[in-house]
């Protein structure tokens, strides 16, 4: 039986077994370097997905809280490593130093350690709340319907050239530092703000503003959270002057090093209208000197910003002579004969408070009319643009406007305004003695002023003269995301004002430490 089987090699028949067999292994590698390649491509693309779709969410939730101006901030925002767009974790080191502030020349000068010095205007705003019982500035509170948050209203005013925030305090606030109100705040999109006391609150504040370069003015505004004293003690509020000045001690000694380099100085006290100036006590010439000197032996950078008292005053305008009342906090007419000074020169703002008819409405506004019960001006009569301006332009300088031409210190308004956009009157009275007040500003020289308000809460009492109650308006409408447009184009007569630009930062090689409560 073996002589009839196939003659072969065995070479031959493993050869033909190889042929047969590497096509199938090669197939198989394929199929599996295939599947391989889809699973990774096919990971890749999912995160990349996934990577898409987080950067559309954070997009999308970054502009749900943008104020709603259509402005663009030209340094760009903070993109966190999660990916979160305006919303940081921690804010950046910026390395600036505090400059020695200094009011000379009728101007505000930034000055370095280097000699450097910057001459300032001021486009400011006041932001409120921080003195209430709340101990937060409003609108912090972001939810579906309105609010939003410290790192959006910082870009929202730098984006439309306001360089300074006045914010109001309250001392009781100071010196109790309780924590604010955190449920009036979000922060799941307000994440750098530290709440563990109210010394905390103020220093996040002025970080996040100090990121777009915007100053701070420290309002000492209210002795308590429900009273704010017509002056800067008050035995029936509780507040002495010892514990006033242990409120400043608090903020100097928490708020002036190089991380708070924004901080431009304090407001002693917000509008004193029980006090003299000189004469009686309380006496706001020696409460004025004795705070002053007291925040710059513990600070020697910052500013004191010294506000007018109330009184009565005669003045003639376009013939008429009659008795008038300063605006609480503009009567500084006293300070001709008897200015502040204190131990460092160069250290004082005059910083004096003028409103309008919102607020009280003076005759000098009107060609006539009648007052009523609740202080109404009844059958009042509208000026001419021309009369109107005039007499805001006189009444100005009779309270504190000479300043700007006898004195080298500089001189703004710490607040003024009232309803603009909805000013009541047949021919916008309100709204355009505000645009005389801002004309003055501009024409006189003063180094600038802080509108009344940011916060669309901002109350007044008549809309028009006839017409008591309760009217509000700020630069934000209600809901905090819609700008007021009528208004801020008004300010935006400011934005030509002179040397009016970002609040310097001056490098500095090593940073300061700083003490953080």
């Amino acid at each position: 039986m073996s002589s009839h089987l196939p003659q072969t090699t065995g070479r031959s028949e493993i050869f033909r077994g190889r042929i047969r067999t590497y096509p199938g292994v090669i197939l198989f590698l394929l199929i599996i370097a295939g599947a391989a390649g889809l699973i990774v491509y096919g990971g890749l693309q999912s995160r990349r997905d996934r990577d898409q779709a987080a950067d559309r969410y954070n997009d999308y939730i970054f502009h749900k809280r943008k104020i709603r101006d259509g402005g663009v901030n030209e340094d760009g925002d903070i993109i966190s490593e999660d990916g979160q767009i305006g919303n940081p974790l921690k804010y950046p080191d910026m390395g600036c130093e505090l400059p020695n502030y200094m009011s000379k020349g009728g101007k505000i000068v930034a000055v370095s350690k280097n000699g450097t010095s910057v001459t300032l205007g001021i486009k400011g705003t006041n932001w409120f709340g921080m003195e209430t019982s709340l101990r937060i500035p409003y609108g912090l509170w972001e939810n579906s319907e309105n609010g939003t948050s410290a790192y959006e209203i910082a870009s929202f005013l730098s984006r439309n050239k306001f360089n300074s925030v006045r914010l109001p305090l309250s001392i009781a606030n100071i010196l109790t530092n309780s924590p604010p109100e955190k449920d009036l705040i979000n922060m799941a999109t307000n994440r750098a703000i530290n709440l563990k006391s109210y010394v905390s609150m103020i220093q996040s504040i002025v970080t996040v503003l100090g990121y777009r370069r915007i100053s701070v003015l420290l309002s000492l505004h209210t002795l308590t959270p429900q009273a704010s004293g017509g002056a800067w003690y008050s035995e029936r509020l509780g507040v002495s002057e010892e514990d006033y000045l242990k409120a400043v001690d608090r903020l100097t000694s928490s708020l002036c090093s190089s991380k708070y380099w924004n901080i431009v100085g304090v407001d002693l006290k917000n509008e004193p209208y029980e006090s003299s100036w000189g004469g009686e006590d309380p006496d706001w010439h020696r409460g004025a000197t004795l705070i002053g000197n007291r925040v710059i032996s513990d600070c020697k950078n910052w500013l004191a910003f010294v506000e007018g008292i109330n009184g009565q005053h005669t003045i003639t305008l376009q013939g008429k002579t009659d008795t008038y009342y300063d605006w609480w906090g503009g009567g500084l007419q006293s300070a001709k004969r008897l200015p502040v000074r204190l131990d460092v020169n160069n250290k004082v703002v005059y910083a004096p408070h003028y409103y309008t008819t919102a607020v009280n409405p003076a005759w000098y506004f009107y060609a006539g009319g009648t007052f009523g019960p609740s202080g109404v001006y009844a059958d009042y009569v509208e000026l001419d643009n021309a009369t109107l301006y005039r007499n805001v332009a006189d009444t100005m300088y009779d309270m504190f406007g000479f300043l700007v031409d006898e004195t080298e210190n500089a001189v703004l308004l710490g607040e003024f305004g009232g309803l603009y956009e909805k000013d009541a009157h047949p021919r916008k009275t309100t709204q355009r003695t505000i645009d005389a007040t801002i004309r003055e500003i501009m024409e006189k020289g003063y180094c600038g002023g802080y509108m009344w308000s940011l916060n669309p809460e901002s109350a007044y009492q008549f809309n028009p003269a006839d017409t008591s109650g309760k009217f509000t308006e700020g630069l934000l409408e209600d809901d905090w995301l819609t700008p007021n447009k009528v208004f801020i184009r008004a300010l935006e007569a400011l934005d030509d004002l002179k040397d009016l630009k970002r609040f310097p930062c001056f490098q500095e090689e090593i940073t300061a430490k700083s003490t953080d409560e």
